[in-house]
């Protein structure tokens, strides 16, 4: 009797991109990975089409790489890698482009909502404005969830680099979004 492939680690799964059963073991790993890999594109990139195309060319590239590796350690981690250096080259490639940002960023209306999508669009201006090294520590570590060593060993960098670039990130955005949280505080 066969196992459901929700009982299989990321790392077996991976293995299994070899096998007659790769088909399912992708669908099993694209459910796990795609959310926290299209998350990061969208918060590097700024434009749901810019992310969405990186986003399926890291799932073509995470799944022709099971032609040359046997098996991972941090399945997650890899992907992440791979989406992280195709965002890198995206951003090279449209260097000089405008920052883009969606319609239904700013949704005026009922105030509350409209105050949302405000400070959602006044965040997404903030992460914009940090400098490349600590939005992507940044992403990694509030979007993504993953701990500091899991940054720094994605990253290349020391432990120690990566939780100060995670803190200068969240005192730039402070710093940023401050004039507007006072002004909000005052009405």
């Amino acid at each position: 009797m066969k196992r459901r492939l929700s009982e299989y680690s990321d790392s077996d799964l991976y293995a299994m991109l070899r096998t007659d059963r790769r088909e399912e073991a992708f669908g099993e790993l694209y459910a796990r990975l795609s959310s926290n890999v299209f998350s990061y594109c969208l918060r590097v990139l700024g434009s749901r089409d810019r992310a969405n195309d990186v986003f399926q060319e890291t799932f073509l590239r995470f799944y022709q790489s099971a032609e040359r590796l046997d098996y991972l350690e941090n399945v997650r981690a890899y992907a992440l890698t791979i989406c992280r250096n195709l965002c890198l080259n995206e951003k090279k490639r449209t260097a000089n482009a405008a920052v883009e940002f969606e319609e239904t960023m700013y949704n005026p209306g009922v105030s509350r909502e409209a105050d949302r999508s405000e400070m959602m669009h006044l965040i997404a201006t903030a992460l914009e404005l940090l400098p490349h090294d600590m939005r992507e520590a940044f992403v990694l570590r509030e979007y993504d969830g993953m701990a500091y060593n899991e940054i720094s060993e994605m990253l290349n960098i020391k432990l120690d680099t990566a939780k100060v670039r995670v803190f200068r990130a969240r005192q730039k955005i402070k710093e940023i979004l401050e004039p507007y949280l006072n002004e909000l505080s005052r009405d």
